[in-house]
């Protein structure tokens, strides 16, 4: 505890934000400078915070990457997740909250377009990304498992894994090339087909 205008406040309150404004801030300088032209000065500037603080909390560059990646997997799939559960929740059709899962999972990829960019060229260079990569591809395959389980009297699949990992592929592989890629036919017409087929796979006509 520490004391700041006569009140105490816990240390591990102001570390956490600390911590979490240089993950924001290495973000936009990731996404506008790119991973390689990044340096922790620069992602020093961009939280307000000083050089030193940086590495009071991270070893290296490299080590705020991956932590940027791993916030942003927690915050996205949290949020399509729990979007969705709210939306069952107010009443609307398992059709429409699939539906908007598939939107918002490309709109995330929208949010943060040149960092994702970022993050596809070391997973196809750095080992160690390509693992983190992996790691986080399963946990989402697990957290649309565990949604489809919750809802599958609503589903005309069996194999419910395979489901998992196939919405999560095609999702993947659109938002890439309709976000990320900027897909000829067009994002708006690309998602759209998306959304009618998984519909199709997941709840028949």
């Amino acid at each position: 505890m520490i004391r700041k205008h006569g009140n105490f406040e816990p240390v591990q309150e102001r570390a956490d934000v600390t911590r979490n404004d240089i993950l924001e801030g290495a973000l936009r300088v990731f996404s506008e400078k790119g991973y390689a032209r990044a340096n922790t000065k620069n992602i020093a500037a961009a939280a307000g915070v000083s050089t030193g603080s940086v590495y009071r909390y991270f070893k290296n560059k490299k080590v705020i990457f991956i932590e940027v990646i791993n916030m942003l997997q927690a915050r996205m799939s949290f949020d399509i997740f729990a979007k969705a559960r709210a939306s069952l929740e107010e009443g609307k059709s398992f059709r429409e909250s699939m539906r908007m899962v598939g939107v918002y999972s490309v709109e995330s990829h929208r949010s943060n377009r040149m960092f994702f960019r970022e993050v596809m060229a070391l997973e196809a260079t750095d080992e160690e990304i390509s693992a983190i990569g992996r790691e986080r591809d399963r946990r989402i395959r697990g957290k649309l498992l565990e949604f489809l389980q919750e809802q599958k009297e609503h589903l005309k699949v069996d194999d419910l894994e395979a489901a998992a990992e196939l919405v999560h592929l095609v999702v993947e592989e659109v938002s890439h090339h309709a976000v990320i890629f900027d897909s000829d036919a067009g994002e708006d017409r690309l998602v759209y087909q998306m959304v009618m087929m998984l519909e199709s796979y997941l709840l028949g006509p």
